[in-house]
């Protein structure tokens, strides 16, 4: 590592698992990945504490992707009780640049530098170039972010969508959001279209049928749907996938998406198999007389493998720091 390295500590701080790696920050390269799970640790600083035991080097700068408000120099998790700030984050890496982002926002981010190997399509036709897009996914909580083509490029727009309210459209879903809602007090987007929502949904679906639904995280809920072992499971992941479309051509609409839709969170990826049956397609585009501008709307699931959440807490690092040297830098590179 030279004094010229463009190297960077990045890390994607969910509320179930902790993503790490070092990253080129120029070439968005991916080395040294590290999967944790965040209820091992009592906030990121002790995450990231274990994970620099696991490299040689300790890089000069630090990209966070945190599941939660930023603000300024501050974060908070969303689904965990989790606060802290950039001092906190240099006191255990010694890093000169740190570099928080909302971890949607970096999916956004990193959209522009996913290729057709990060990505699977579920209908539509072609992107708009230019047109604005927009990323969501449903995992702990369910995250919302665009991403809009400006005069200096791509510019990220963060939201909290998944927190608006999330309506019944026929007297049976209006029972089964009475009951989900009777958990969670107010029902947004979040309480249906998330694991926690998908394990309620399951216990709810249980119950109906006289069923103890027994252990019932999203985790064990998809496994035993795609297993065919469980046919409630089987139903509550179809109807969440329902749910997930309609939500998805939601945000389309909000954002003018003709750029695509793009599905992050740790469980689209999972559950490609549900997403293809047409179900989730067909609650996409189901908005009334603005059925055929969503019909040409592409949706992509981001692969697990993508590592985009890395990539864009280093796109967004990346973008904080100075240019100054970056062509000398560029340089030492090509001579080495």
């Amino acid at each position: 590592m030279t004094n010229y390295s463009r190297a960077a500590l990045v890390g994607d701080i969910g509320g179930t698992s902790i993503r790490f790696a070092i990253t080129d920050i120029d070439e968005l390269t991916i080395a040294d990945f590290a999967l944790l799970g965040s209820a091992d640790f009592s906030g990121p600083q002790e995450a990231i504490e274990r994970y620099l035991m696991t490299i040689p080097h300790k890089p000069s700068m630090v990209g966070l992707a945190i599941a939660g408000p930023v603000t300024g120099d501050a974060a908070r998790m969303t689904n965990l009780p989790w606060s802290f700030t950039k001092d906190d984050i240099r006191a255990v890496t010694g890093a000169e640049h740190v570099s928080f982002v909302n971890d949607f926002e970096a999916l956004a981010l990193a959209l522009p530098h996913l290729t057709k190997y990060d990505l699977h399509q579920v209908g539509g036709g072609d992107p708009v170039e230019h047109a604005t897009k927009a990323v969501l996914g449903p995992g702990t909580g369910l995250g919302v972010a665009g991403l809009a083509w400006g005069q200096s490029g791509w510019v990220a727009v963060p939201s909290e969508g998944g927190h608006i309210a999330f309506a019944a459209q026929d007297r049976d879903e209006l029972a089964l959001l009475e009951q989900l809602g009777a958990e969670a007090g107010f029902l947004s987007a979040e309480e249906v279209v998330s694991g926690r929502g998908l394990s309620a949904l399951y216990r709810v679906l249980a119950g109906r049928a006289g069923r103890q639904s027994g252990e019932a995280t999203a985790a064990h809920v998809v496994k035993e749907a795609l297993s065919g072992r469980d046919p409630i499971a089987r139903q509550a992941l179809d109807r969440f996938a329902e749910w997930l479309g309609r939500f998805a051509g939601d945000v389309a609409l909000l954002y003018g998406a003709r750029g695509g839709i793009y599905l992050g969170g740790g469980i689209a990826p999972n559950i490609l198999d549900v997403l293809t049956t047409g179900a989730f397609r067909n609650a996409f585009e189901s908005k009334g007389r603005l059925a055929p501008y969503l019909s040409a709307i592409p949706v992509y699931t981001i692969r697990v493998g993508a590592d985009a959440g890395l990539r864009g807490a280093a796109v967004a690092l990346s973008r904080e720091l100075p240019a100054v040297g970056l062509q000398a830098r560029r340089q030492v590179r090509s001579e080495i």
